[in-house]
């Protein structure tokens, strides 16, 4: 039985009006469509078979047609009815250039169309391939497509994650479930109008497109002419096969037809969806408000757009949707209200970029140049906590503090107790990982007497702030020489984590409680919630933590006797700090592999690791950091003999640790003092 999966009607083709749209030609052609060059759609064919054939074999591949659009449905109808394609199961995901209005919608239709993979009835099917999805991904990725296909969900981790982690589960489901499901039979997914690609499916595209060389898959991407003249949508990867139909001799290239339509029909079709109910006409509304005209509505309902596409972890849709508010400002008066708005479209702007990238910091930076010159102190505060965020992000520790301080004077003056706790967090946050303990551990029990005053300003789940306080408290008391009320607010801390259910919360908290037993000599204390926390930074893939988590539990195992096994944690967990580009945790977790280098009597290693360690941490100003990396590289050089270059590193290491009030360093250096001192 051939189970080829045509799913054109889960994304449904519409025009700008919502209704059924024809196949748009050229029009160059005659009403009949003539077709392409013979011998170029011939061709087209023939590498398309070919990559077929591979498929089959299990090397997949991505290909990339440049097509009018009744080229591409003339190929594709070959290519469905063709013998080299009938043992392939096929998929068809055309994309459109808005939401559908009432239905599913990108990646809920894409979970739709794997249906007929399961060749079941439709129960037992969403069954099969949330299965799917499991065996290749995971728990939690079959947990996500579950909740992609409406099916109860199973496993109590989904509930504790945030949105835009559900959203990667969402497309790592979706991949797995394919990748497992064409090793039965093979697929083809054709992708038509990618020109169009909105919310994740660019993401999932990404996903097949960097695991298909290994797959039973064949990804035949299709654009337009005119959308390689003015790209947008996905794009695929430099790794693609190119293949081209030409377009008819001085034909215009196709476009969506937005720009030909007349602005009094726009108008008409806003006034019919300003009485529609269902959440996507904003969407719609944002595509018609410029074209008829409407200006401020075109802002307002671009806005509207962006947040509920920020809500639904789009960030990409959300960003088009912010540039398209932005753009349309530009057509209104230069009010105050409409500055106000420039400035927290900048603002929402940054959002939509990854937190290390320089989109991001550029985008903060406009939002916080517009809103100092409107002198407006609110604006001027959140576009300065953004930047102490995105400087974090990207280590300048420094930057960060010196913006996060100026918001906070700000929010102090302007009785904004709730921004206050989210900025004393970040303040309290940067400033342990700087190694000034003493003064983070002041600002952080600020912040944890206002978050208890004012908790229900708190945004996002109110488990996590005073989770994050009391896990930071922790680690700065155990720095400061405290180490039973370090151990008490770490155990705090996971007590409020479990309660709330909140997953990144509990790894948090496991993390911090490891961390200060190892910071008080207490090793074995400290396996126990490491390993706890790598479950779940695993099961979750909780990026930013993981490697600290690894080198941490690493770092305990051979503390406590398991010097292979955690040796090769503490490597993973280095490669896996370069890989992510994450410099905070370098110098930590390279100290901890100097110190297991020591102990398993390799001291070059130890030497070399200890100044990499030392380096690092001062090049980003992460005293504390130092100051270990300090200690670690004098008792290499002391195991090796270099009595003077050790005591020149002690000292270095006991003057940061006087500086910082970081009285089990201290009394580290003074014990090795001993050992290192000529009678």
């Amino acid at each position: 039985m051939s189970r080829h999966a045509e799913t054109g009607s889960v994304f449904p083709k519409t025009n700008t009006t919502g209704k059924p749209m024809a196949q748009p030609r050229s029009v160059a052609r005659d009403e009949a469509g003539a077709p392409p060059d013979g011998a170029a759609f011939r061709r087209a064919l023939m590498d398309i078979a070919d990559a077929l054939h591979h498929a089959e074999e299990g090397i997949g591949s991505m290909l990339s047609l440049t097509a009018a659009n009744e080229d591409a449905s003339r190929l594709i109808a070959t290519l469905v009815h063709s013998p080299v394609s009938a043992g392939f199961s096929i998929l068809r995901w055309p994309q459109s250039l808005l939401p559908p209005l009432g239905g599913p919608d990108d990646l809920e239709a894409v979970a739709a169309s794997l249906l007929p993979l399961a060749d079941d009835l439709p129960d037992k099917a969403r069954q099969n391939i949330a299965l799917a999805a499991e065996r290749g991904g995971g728990e939690l990725a079959g947990e996500a497509v579950r909740s992609l296909l409406g099916l109860p969900l199973l496993q109590p981790l989904w509930l504790g994650l945030d949105g835009a982690q559900r959203a990667e589960f969402h497309v790592e489901g979706l991949a797995a479930a394919l990748l497992d499901l064409c090793y039965e039979r093979p697929i083809l997914i054709v992708v038509e109008n990618a020109q169009w690609t909105r919310g994740l499916t660019g993401a999932l595209l990404d996903a097949l497109g960097n695991a298909v060389e290994d797959a039973r898959l064949c990804l035949l991407v299709i654009r337009s002419p005119a959308a390689c003249e003015r790209p947008r949508g996905w794009m695929p990867p430099g790794t693609a096969r190119r293949i081209v139909l030409p377009a008819p001799d001085g034909g215009p290239t196709e476009s969506d037809g937005a720009g030909r339509d007349d602005p009094t029909t726009h108008a008409a079709l806003l006034n019919a969806l300003r009485r529609d109910r269902r959440p996507e006409r904003i969407e719609w509304m944002a595509h018609h408000a410029p074209l008829a005209g409407d200006w401020a509505l075109a802002c307002a309902c671009a806005r509207h757009a962006g947040r509920r596409a920020e809500a639904d972890c789009r960030p990409a849709d959300a960003a088009r949707h912010y540039r398209d508010a932005l753009t349309a400002l530009d057509r209104l008066p230069k009010t105050q209200r409409n500055a106000q708005r420039r400035i927290d479209l900048w603002t929402a702007l940054t959002r939509t970029h990854a937190p290390s990238g320089s989109d991001a910091i550029k985008a903060a930076e406009k939002a916080l140049m517009l809103a100092e010159d409107l002198g407006d102190r609110l604006r001027v505060a959140r576009a300065l906590s953004l930047l102490a965020t995105l400087r974090w992000a990207g280590g300048d520790l420094p930057g960060a503090r010196r913006a996060g301080m100026q918001a906070l004077r700000i929010w102090r003056h302007t009785e904004s107790p709730g921004q206050q706790v989210q900025t004393l967090i970040k303040l309290g946050r940067g400033l342990t990982e700087e190694g000034r303990f003493r003064h983070a551990d002041t600002i952080l029990r600020a912040a944890a007497l206002a978050a208890r005053e004012k908790a229900c300003l708190l945004p996002g789940p109110t488990a996590l702030a005073p989770v994050c306080i009391a896990a930071h408290q922790a680690r700065c008391r155990a720095e400061l020489g405290e180490p039973e009320e370090a151990l008490r607010l770490a155990r705090a801390a996971l007590a409020q984590a479990e309660g709330s259910g909140h997953a990144p919360s509990r790894a948090l908290a496991c993390l911090h409680l490891g961390w200060a037993a190892l910071t008080a000599q207490r090793y074995a204390v400290a396996v126990e919630p490491l390993k706890r926390a790598v479950v779940i930074t695993e099961t979750i893939r909780l990026h930013a933590c993981q490697p600290l988590v690894l080198g941490a539990l690493g770092y305990a195992l051979v503390r406590t006797g398991a010097l292979n096994d955690g040796a090769s944690l503490l490597l993973g967990s280095r490669e896996h700090a370069r890989m992510l580009g994450i410099r905070r945790h370098e110098p930590q977790i390279l100290t901890w592999i100097a110190e297991a280098a020591l102990l398993s009597g390799q001291p070059e290693d130890a030497v070399r690791n200890a100044r990499d360690a030392a380096g690092k941490a001062a090049a980003s100003r992460q005293s504390g950091d130092e100051a270990w990396a300090r200690l670690a590289l004098a008792r290499g050089l002391a195991a090796q003999g270099d009595f003077a270059a050790a005591l020149q590193s002690l000292d270095a290491a006991a003057r940061i640790a006087a500086q910082r009030s970081m009285a089990p360093l201290l009394a580290q250096c003074a014990d090795l003092r001993k050992t290192v001192t000529p009678a």
